[in-house]
């Protein structure tokens, strides 16, 4: 059985962050569940952190659970994401910092190295 796209993603931290960020909780997760979507379709959750952790110098994975893979990637990377979503300056701005928050928010199981969140952008992924 598939998992939601949104199980790596806390209630609380989805509407703190819109909340913060002037974006309706409705859209907010409707943008964080497309984002998750899209990664599953193209190219698959566990085959672009295969790729990011071989591309990329230091590897970017600084924790995972069962259920969820927590990234720290240059700012960059999301340019390619965000840009198919077409989101305004406010949306754009919440989908990055609902993924930094649950990054920093991550279960103590996961392991999350969040002082490497400081210099990149966090990506959860929740594993299909």
């Amino acid at each position: 059985m598939t998992r939601d796209e949104l199980a790596a993603f806390d209630d609380a931290v989805v509407e703190s962050v819109a909340a913060d960020h002037g974006v309706a909780v409705e859209r907010l997760t409707t943008i964080v569940r497309t984002h998750q979507s899209n990664v599953r379709e193209l190219p698959g959750v566990e085959d672009i952190v295969y790729e990011w952790r071989n591309y990329f110098h230091q590897d970017p994975l600084v924790g995972r659970t069962e259920g969820a893979y927590y990234l720290a990637l240059p700012a960059h990377v999301w340019e390619e994401f965000t840009d198919d979503l077409d989101l305004n300056e406010s949306e754009n701005g919440a989908l990055l910092a609902v993924h930094d928050a649950q990054a920093r928010a991550a279960p103590s199981e996961a392991g999350v190295e969040t002082e490497r969140l400081d210099g990149d952008a966090a990506i959860v992924l929740t594993r299909p």
